[in-house]
C-alpha cells in the first residue's frame, strides 16, 4: 500500500494553482499518524501473505507544507522504519515540500533515511514568481531556490516539480534550462488541470515543449542525461508496447491518502480542505469503509468513447480519478487538455528519443535499452513518430 499523510493544512506559501484547499491551522496528531502507519504496514504484510508478492510500502508526507510539523514527520518516520522491520515490509519514503524550511540539517535527515524528495519549485524566477507566492503575495523564489544546492547531480534523491500553467507557460524551456545550468538531473512536469487554456496558451505550451525536448535531447550528446517525467515515460511506454497494468495508479485501492483529521481519501490530491465526504473511503479508527470505498473503485476508469479508438490509446495516461475529478467532477471523464497534453508529451518525446536512437547516443541506448554496443541495436525496435496530434 502507499500511504501519504497529510499532516497539516496550513502553509507559508499560496501558489495560484493550488489544490490543497484552504490553508489553515489543523495539524495531525501523533495517535493518527501512528494508527495510520500501522494500518498500512499491516494491510501491506497482510496483502503480500494472500498473494506471494513483495510487501512493500511507500510512505509519503504532503500538506499544506509538511515542513511546517517536522517533529511529527520524523517521529513518524523513525516509527514507520522500526515497526516495518518488525512486520517485514519494505518502505520507501518520500516528501513533496515547497523547498523555504528545507536547510542543510534537514536535507542531511532525509537523505540519511533514503527520502526521495519531491521539490515544489517553478524553474528560474520569472516563471516562479508568476504563481507561487508568500501569504503576504511577495514573491518567493530567492527563500526557495537555495535548497536546490542539497540535490545536484546524478545521485541525487530530489525532483524538481514544475506546475504548467497558462499564466507561466511562456517561461518553461528558459526555466528548464535554468535547471539544467544547475545539475538538476529529474524534473517533473505536472500541468494544471483545471485552469483555462486558451487556443494561444495551448500554441504556446506546444512550443515550449519543443524548446525543452532540444535542451533535453542536447544533454544526453553531453552524456549527461535529465530525466523529464512526461518524456521518460512515453518513451518507456513505447519501448514497452504500452501502459501495463502496475504502471497505473493505485488510486483507492493501493493508494491512500490520510487527512489531518484521520479521514481516508483515495489520493493526496483529494483532501483539499477535507470536507469532500463523498470521497472518504473510511478513517484511521475504523480502516476502510467497505461501501464507501467500493463506490469509488467501481467508479474508476475512462468512460468517454471516442478514447477506445483513439491511436494513442495504449500510452494515454488517461486513468487518473484525481484528475479526471478535479476538472470534470467525474472520476471516470477525461478532461479535454489530458488529451492534448498526453498527444503532446508522445509526439514531442518520440522525436526527441528517434533523433537519440538515429544518432546511436550511448547514453540514450544504455537507459533504454541496456546496452552500448551499436552492433546490438539492429535488435532493438526504432523508436517511431506517432501521428496523434
Amino acid at each position: 500500500m502507499d500511504l501519504t499523510l497529510c499532516l497539516t493544512h496550513a502553509c507559508n506559501l499560496r501558489c495560484g494553482y493550488c489544490y490543497a484547499g484552504p490553508k489553515f491551522p489543523r495539524q495531525m496528531e501523533w495517535e493518527t499518524a501512528r494508527k495510520a502507519i500501522g494500518f498500512a504496514l499491516e494491510h501491506t504484510a497482510e496483502q503480500a501473505r494472500l498473494t506471494g508478492r513483495e510487501a512493500k510500502c511507500q510512505l509519503g508526507f504532503f500538506g499544506g507544507e509538511p515542513l511546517m510539523e517536522w517533529d511529527t514527520l520524523r517521529r513518524a518516520t523513525d516509527h514507520a522504519l522500526a515497526l516495518a522491520e518488525t512486520t517485514g515490509v519494505r518502505l520507501v519514503l518520500t516528501v513533496t515540500t515547497n523547498m523555504t524550511l528545507l536547510d542543510a540539517p534537514k536535507a542531511g535527515w532525509l537523505r540519511e533515511r533514503g527520502f526521495h524528495v519531491g521539490l515544489s519549485l517553478d524553474g528560474n524566477a520569472a516563471m516562479h514568481d508568476t504563481l507561487r507566492r508568500t501569504a503576504g503575495g511577495a514573491p518567493s523564489h530567492a527563500r526557495c531556490a537555495p535548497a536546490l544546492e542539497f540535490f545536484k547531480g546524478p545521485e541525487a534523491t530530489g525532483e524538481v516539480i514544475v506546475v504548467l500553467d497558462p499564466e507561466n507557460i511562456s517561461f518553461l524551456a528558459d526555466s528548464f534550462e535554468w535547471l539544467v545550468e544547475r545539475d538538476i538531473r529529474r524534473v517533473s512536469f505536472n500541468p494544471n488541470h483545471t485552469a483555462y487554456w486558451s487556443d494561444a496558451a495551448l500554441a504556446e505550451w506546444r512550443a515550449q515543449y519543443t524548446r525543452v525536448a532540444e535542451i533535453y535531447v542536447d544533454t544526453y550528446r553531453r552524456g549527461t542525461p535529465w530525466h523529464i517525467n512526461v518524456f521518460d515515460g512515453k518513451i518507456r511506454v513505447r519501448i514497452n508496447g504500452g501502459y501495463r497494468p502496475c504502471d497505473r495508479c493505485g488510486f483507492g485501492e493501493t493508494e491512500v491518502a490520510v487527512s489531518a483529521a484521520g479521514w481516508f481519501y483515495p489520493c493526496e490530491r483529494l483532501v483539499g480542505d477535507d470536507t469532500d465526504t463523498a470521497l472518504r473511503i473510511g478513517h484511521v479508527d475504523s480502516g476502510f469503509d467497505a461501501a464507501a470505498r467500493g463506490r469509488i473503485l467501481a467508479s474508476r476508469g475512462n468512460t468517454v468513447a471516442e478514447c477506445a479508438t483513439c491511436p494513442a490509446r495504449d500510452r494515454c495516461a488517461n486513468w487518473c480519478g484525481c484528475v479526471n475529478y478535479a476538472a470534470t467532477g467525474f472520476i471516470n471523464r477525461v478532461p479535454g487538455l489530458v488529451c492534448f497534453h498526453e498527444k503532446l508529451c508522445i509526439d514531442t518525446a518520440d522525436r526527441a528519443a528517434s533523433i537519440l536512437f538515429e544518432e546511436r547516443n550511448p547514453a540514450f541506448l544504455a537507459k533504454y535499452y541496456g546496452r552500448l554496443l551499436q552492433d546490438e541495436w539492429p535488435e532493438a525496435a526504432p523508436m517511431v513518430t506517432n501521428d496523434v496530434s
